[in-house]
């Protein structure tokens, strides 16, 4: 299962500074990788139905590879 951090109240973490009215708001989770997970394992938790290499590859490009280690905080598309 995710770990996903919030704010209080299991509210979403919110992003510093402010969006314009009318602007598009990006709701985003933030996954804290665990031991004896993988990009791939992440994928498929997150769409266990769907095809994880779209996911995979967002992932990887966020950290600048396919090296993740426990304590790494992710931000999940």
């Amino acid at each position: 299962m995710l770990s996903l951090l919030g704010g209080p109240g299991g509210r979403p973490l919110a992003t510093p500074g402010s969006v314009p009215a009318g602007g598009p708001v990006a709701h985003h989770r933030i996954y804290v990788v665990q031991a004896g997970d993988t990009l791939w394992s992440i994928a498929t938790q997150l769409d266990p139905r769907g095809d994880p290499r779209v996911v995979v590859d967002e992932l990887a490009a966020e950290v600048g590879g396919d090296r993740i280690v426990p304590g790494q905080r992710l931000l999940l598309p």
